[in-house]
């Protein structure tokens, strides 16, 4: 036996002992422990549980905290007498991911979406696999599900039986079990992973996602006090492009994220692990007792950002947001909306949830004002995802929002194969407006060079 094991399993001899002569501690059965010990380890160290996935070293440091969780709680198993078995068991559940486990740890892999207990599809960033390999019943379904709630201190249960939840940085998930879903499937769950890494310049440029032109564009509007949104649907990778814009934020600039789940991964570190810039990372909270991200927002407005970021518009908190970006705050956030000019009557359709005395005219000029520049993104049909308009709004007449288109993705024509599906859109990005005198001034005030505001404020084709 590892001699890991020798002080505790001699602690558990003694506990078992006690069981067995009917003293005060009692021997329960092997899923009445997994079950107890899950909850505490989800509650109080879902970090090291997120990391075993990735590292090996956490499976040891998982299985230390096993051990003292297994002697502190006093919890004996009924069938097993030896600790180090009893250890290995609950690891191998808790941590565990089945068939599952090689796919996450692909980094090809961008996304994980089970159907159900016979329905596993894999998406890579060009295409779309369906696993031929199934869980062998709904319950095994339902435990991987449960399972991978559990890595963000999500329960999901019968009283809880939809969720979203983490697997660790960057990795999302949503899933549902019964009686939310049917019971022959089990459960479902959408698995989204965001590489960093991955997302650099040279990465969008190459995969012909933008222009040099258009992320110099974005990155030098966020870095001189202009707001920034991105549209688009779920899968467009709205947020990926968002922690790249921010990763080219200068480090001395003070950057209040927040977030669901923890996607963006901002903060940089020395080798001495001191933090080099300026970055604050917040978390809302579900029930009980939730913070919302409109609580989180009202908490980084006394925090003095120059650069705040509410990771996702969907409801009323957008009336906070635009009022922040009118008083002297970057923002940079996304929202779902099919175009760059219907974003802004979604954002004000999120603003009125929250109840105001103004038109919704004076209203859209108010959210035209917050954000100036909107960045529509879009996953083609050939799973190419592209920057499809970068628009800058510069007003609202008859109650709809003006402005110039200032780059454009035009699609020429679409090749397809025998069976007529389409495997290639064909297309180019284009540099169609400049900026408007009213933003160049706002860039030169901000302290941007005349030549790098020229580069925008001339040249464009219509």
């Amino acid at each position: 036996m590892n001699s890991r094991f020798s002080i505790n399993d001699l602690i558990y001899r003694a506990n078992k002992r006690r069981s067995d002569s009917g003293e005060s501690v009692k021997a329960q059965d092997y899923g009445e422990i997994l079950d107890k010990l899950q909850r505490i380890i989800a509650k109080n160290h879902s970090a090291e549980l997120a990391q075993v996935l990735y590292s090996e070293e956490a499976e040891g440091k998982l299985k230390d905290l096993i051990m003292r969780y297994l002697n502190s709680e006093q919890l004996v198993a009924k069938d097993l007498r030896n600790i180090s078995e009893l250890v290995d068991a609950i690891y191998y559940d808790m941590a565990g991911m089945g068939l599952l486990s090689p796919y996450l740890q692909d980094n090809d892999v961008e996304e994980i979406n089970v159907n159900g207990s016979g329905g596993i599809w894999l998406l890579y960033k060009d295409t779309k696999v369906r696993l031929n390999e199934t869980f062998g019943n709904p319950e095994a379904c339902a435990n991987i599900v449960r399972k991978m709630s559990r890595f963000g201190n999500v329960i999901l249960d019968g009283s809880k039986p939809i969720g979203d939840s983490y697997i660790s940085k960057g990795v999302r998930m949503s899933g549902a079990i019964e009686p939310c879903v049917d019971q022959d499937a089990g459960a479902i769950a959408s698995v989204r992973k965001q590489k960093p890494s991955y997302i650099t310049r040279e990465n969008l440029i190459a995969w012909d996602t933008a222009t040099s032109e258009e992320l110099d564009f974005l990155t030098l509007c966020v870095n001189n006090g202009v707001s920034v949104a991105i549209a688009g649907a779920t899968g467009s990778g709205k947020t990926a492009d968002m922690g790249y814009i921010l990763s080219c934020v200068t480090l001395d600039k003070r950057i209040v994220t927040i977030e669901d789940t923890r996607e963006l991964t901002l903060t940089r570190f020395d080798e001495n692990g001191v933090m080099l810039n300026d970055v604050i990372h917040l978390l809302t909270k579900e029930e009980p007792n939730p913070i919302t991200m409109l609580d989180l927002l009202k908490l980084s407005l006394r925090l003095h950002p120059e650069i705040l970021v509410p990771a996702e518009m969907r409801g009323k908190e957008a009336l906070t947001v635009q009022e922040a970006g009118r008083t002297g705050h970057t923002i940079v956030s996304t929202l779902h909306a099919n175009s760059a000019r219907t974003a802004y009557d979604r954002i004000l359709t999120m603003c009125l949830e929250a109840g105001t005395s103004l038109s919704e005219e004076r209203l859209l000029k108010n959210i035209v004002e917050s954000f100036p520049i909107m960045l529509f993104k879009m996953q083609l049909p050939d799973k190419s995802r592209k920057y499809m308009e970068v628009f800058e709004a510069t007003g609202v007449q008859n109650g709809e929002v003006t402005g110039n288109t200032l780059f454009k993705y035009v699609v020429d024509h679409y090749e397809r194969d025998v069976t007529g599906r389409i495997i290639k859109v064909a297309g180019s990005h284009k540099r169609m407006g400049c900026i408007s005198p009213a933003l160049a001034e706002r860039l030169l005030v901000g302290g941007v060079p005349q030549k790098e505001i020229r580069r925008f404020a001339e040249g464009g084709t219509a």
